[in-house]
């Protein structure tokens, strides 16, 4: 029988089964994490073992989530897994292999959505253009990481590996599968357009023509995303249909902020210092984070759909920044 006083840990077990796909064998994971047999993993779900407070770290860190929601006494505290670049050549592939990992669970599970208010355009876009790929990922290696390899070197599309380029273009593949809500406002696209402009003039292109393609391809992302808009999906396979909404918020969005729901679990990530993030699964500050976004959509315009008008006029704004920009490098 569960132990009378064990209540934290079976809500604690609870939460990681809420966070296995239905096609996973519970038993399975907490045995092959823990190394113990699956009669040990048993007890340790119906509570007979007590875990080790070494176990439910690793567990914790395994599948990304706080004790602290368990923890009644301390309602006010929030724990968050942080994920940051460093300042080596491999920091950015780890960050991206990281993220391709989290969109594979998401995409296990039969139930997911993903609602994210975005202060620049969510890089899994970029991701679909090889050139802007190459761009983007120079650019936060470059300029955000700024390892030592990369010390006086400027931007050419040779300057990414073909395996960041795959890898990034499988991200968007994963996430293209994902039903998803964007909010974005009229600040959204500015930020990539002043990372191109900010490299051009400071002299970081290697040949104007590369620069010009990357607002070539820039036009080109924000063509496929209002195409995507208009048919209200990110995936032209059947299966994906209406797995796309796009809204328009007069209220500025100061960070990132992701919402994901995956079956009955809510995951929480939020950007800081530009490119890294923090992620909780707290469900008092998921709840929140749920309520905030759905009132800022309330007071958005839908700009998927049929909702023509307002998306034409949208984009051409967007288009004519792109424009002004290009015209500026020729």
């Amino acid at each position: 029988m569960a132990l009378k006083n064990n209540i934290a840990q079976l809500e604690f077990i609870e939460k990681i089964k809420q966070m296995i796909p239905s096609n996973h064998s519970l038993v399975d994971e907490i045995a092959d994490l823990l190394k113990v047999s699956n009669d040990s993993a048993y007890r340790r779900i119906r509570g007979e073992t007590v875990l080790s407070i070494d176990e439910v770290v690793m567990i914790c860190n395994h599948y990304k989530i706080s004790f602290d929601s368990f923890n009644k006494q301390h309602l006010g505290t929030v724990t968050f897994n942080c994920k940051s670049l460093g300042n080596d050549d491999n920091s950015l592939e780890s960050y991206l292999a990281g993220i391709l990992n989290d969109l594979k669970k998401i995409q296990n599970f039969d139930k997911k959505e993903i609602l994210y208010a975005a202060e620049d355009i969510p890089l899994f876009h970029n991701f679909k253009f090889p050139e802007l790929t190459a761009f983007k990922l120079f650019y936060w290696n470059k300029s955000v990481i700024n390892p030592p390899s990369l010390g006086g070197k400027k931007f050419n599309f040779n300057s990414v590996s073909k395996e960041f380029i795959d890898l990034s273009k499988s991200i968007y593949d994963v996430y293209s599968t994902i039903s998803s809500v964007e909010i974005w406002t009229e600040e959204t696209v500015s930020s990539l357009l002043k990372q191109i402009e900010f490299y051009w003039n400071s002299g970081l292109f290697e040949r104007k023509e590369d620069a010009l393609l990357v607002c070539d391809q820039a036009a080109e992302m924000i063509s496929m995303i209002e195409k995507q808009a208009e048919m209200s999906s990110k995936n032209k396979n059947a299966a994906y249909e209406n797995n796309f909404a796009l809204y328009n918020s007069e209220i500025m969005i100061g960070n990132n902020t992701i919402l994901v729901n995956m079956g009955e679990v809510k995951v929480t990530y939020i950007s800081y210092h530009f490119f890294n993030s923090m992620t909780t699964t707290n469900n008092s500050f998921c709840g929140e984070t749920d309520s905030w976004l759905k009132n800022l959509i309330k007071k958005s315009t839908l700009i998927s759909g049929v909702a023509a008008k307002q998306r034409y006029q949208f984009f051409k704004k967007n288009y004519e920044a792109i424009k002004k920009l290009s015209d500026s490098i020729l």
